[in-house]
């Protein structure tokens, strides 16, 4: 029997990282201990990456939220610390977390995303809600942000008016979002501009942050290019991934309108969460999108084969339908991964006029073209890179670690490389084997 919505969330309270590799890295230096606080973990954490930003040390709050959710997963358990502070609290491994350092980073992966569903509930409605949102093209999504020609001089921080130039870039930005894809961001113009106008309005009441350095004065101009990325970011989220899905009177979830599923600040811990668990692919960079491209690689459905689905048997919607990643395996796919490859490295080329191109920018159209996750892709690449090597290969493959000069400052800098055999690659050039 099917269920009217998704269930209430257990917990709203996901922590602010996005790092799934923590996990088991925690859970092995509990197992090696013994036990485990908030505090000693955070002191023995390994430093990490993201994107090619290094992380020498993970926050006070990462270390808490970790140790929380291990616990709520029922991975670790409390052995002391009633009225100690919340980074004393003693911690020891469960059976299950010991089971968890017995398996593959692919099945932790499955486990993790079973278990966030069952707290969170924001995994499987997550996916459901993409489908929602644009059945007819796959579930692809995109929160639009300021058109890139629009430059716009700072302003002193009491110019907070909204103005008509404003609402000209934001319908310009949703026109250039469904022109990508039909069905991308459906959302009309009226509803679209007070919903940003109101984002614009709240932040225009945020206090004055200090200036860094010495002086401590208060800064005293705002960029609104910006402020109106942040207030078209938070406007759409509220839109998109409300209690209500967008075109519907009812909600598919059971809570209440005024504490919804996901706000703005957990919106931007769950997108890189989904794409690492491989249930969802975006970006912030696409080279001809304006904004962020979502899409799902993952459906559910009542039954499905293997390959090219992998059935989370764990994760229902409430049609009782299961949750299946979309996991094809190079056999049935390789051959199409190799032309679109290609053919994606061929458009890129002759547009940026060089043979070494951004692989970023490749991955992000084969992965949109094939639906494939960015994990998945990695593996494809490996394997195609591999092929390339042998006699008689058609296509030369040469990729290299070099960063580009659009990846040394900004967004550039936490866009996930490709990594292959545990090296970071960002360039990829092809070439055809002459016979």
């Amino acid at each position: 029997m099917s269920r009217e919505r998704w269930d209430k969330p257990k917990s709203r309270n996901v922590g602010l990282f996005v790092d799934l590799s923590l996990y088991s890295e925690a859970l092995r230096i509990t197992s090696e201990r013994g036990s485990i606080t908030a505090s000693h973990l955070r002191q023995e954490l390994r430093q990490r990456t993201r994107g090619l930003l290094l992380v020498e040390k993970q926050s006070k709050r990462v270390a808490q939220d970790l140790v929380r959710e291990l616990h709520e997963f029922g991975w670790l358990q409390r052995a002391s610390g009633s009225g100690q502070p919340v980074e004393n609290v003693l911690y020891t491994l469960m059976p299950d977390g010991s089971e968890i350092l017995e398996l593959s980073s692919q099945e932790v992966r499955r486990h993790l995303a079973v278990a966030m569903h069952k707290r969170f509930i924001i995994p499987g409605w997550f996916i459901s809600r993409l489908w929602q949102i644009n059945p007819t093209g796959q579930g692809e999504v995109v929160l639009p942000s300021p058109p890139r020609d629009w430059r716009p001089k700072a302003r002193p921080w009491e110019e907070k008016d909204w103005t008509d130039d404003l609402a000209v870039q934001i319908l310009e930005a949703s026109k250039m979002a469904q022109a990508i894809c039909l069905g991308s961001f459906p959302i009309d113009d009226k509803t679209w501009v007070q919903a940003v106008g109101n984002a614009w309005a709240h932040l225009g009441t945020w206090k004055r942050k200090r200036k860094a350095g010495a002086s401590g004065e208060k800064i005293s101009t705002f960029s609104p290019r910006s402020r109106l990325a942040l207030a078209m970011r938070s406007a759409a989220v509220e839109i998109l991934f409300g209690t209500v899905p967008p075109g519907h009177q009812e909600q598919d979830i059971w809570t209440t309108r005024s504490r919804p599923p996901l706000l703005p600040r957990t919106f931007r811990v769950w997108c890189p969460r989904l794409a690492d668990l491989e249930l969802i692919f975006y970006s912030d960079s696409h080279p001809d999108i304006v904004g962020r491209l979502i899409f799902p690689t993952a459906v559910f459905r009542r039954e499905a084969s293997q390959p090219p689905f992998e059935k989370l048997e764990d994760i229902q919607n409430p049609d009782d339908d299961f949750l299946c990643l979309y996991q094809p395996g190079w056999g049935n796919q390789g051959e199409m991964f190799l032309q679109t490859l290609v053919q994606v490295h061929r458009l890129i080329s002759r547009r940026v006029g060089t043979l070494y191109v951004s692989l970023l920018d490749v991955r992000d159209e084969v992965c949109r073209q094939l639906r494939l996750s960015a994990t998945l892709f990695d593996k494809f690449l490996a394997r195609a890179f591999r092929e390339s090597l042998r006699p008689g290969a058609a296509q030369s493959i040469s990729i290299e670690t070099d960063i580009r000069e659009d990846q040394r400052s900004g967004s550039g800098l936490s866009r996930r490389p490709i990594w292959i055999d545990e090296v970071p690659y960002s360039l990829i050039a092809i070439g055809k084997i002459d016979s």
